[in-house]
């Protein structure tokens, strides 16, 4: 059975906190844990989690990127910074494949 989104009316305070995300700089910081390498082979995204001496040591499949993105949540193998580039990553590669496109990690 779903459950129900909650349908309780939002009150949005006039003097809550707006940020322009736009205007802000974010200084790259490398995971001490490791990083990821993105790929599309036959259809599927292959994610792999690499140590900083550049050994593979953990790839996810799937084509379905938010279940990737759950299986790095659940291991927490990486830190949020570098969560949100990866889901990022998964999502473009997603794309790429339902609209028959190359993709190329940045």
């Amino acid at each position: 059975m779903k459950t129900k989104c909650p349908c309780a009316p939002i009150e949005i305070l006039p003097n809550r906190e707006i940020v322009n995300c736009d205007n802000l700089k974010f200084k790259w910081k490398q995971d001490p844990n490791g990083y990821f390498l993105v790929k599309i082979e036959n259809n599927e995204i292959r994610c792999g989690f690499c140590t900083p001496k550049h050994k593979m040591m953990l790839e996810l499949r799937s084509k379905n990127p938010d279940k990737i993105i759950k299986e790095i949540v659940k291991r927490n193998i990486c830190n949020k910074s570098n969560l949100g580039y990866i889901a990022s990553e998964l999502t473009i590669a997603h794309n790429c494949i339902v609209n028959n496109k190359r993709y190329r990690q940045r």
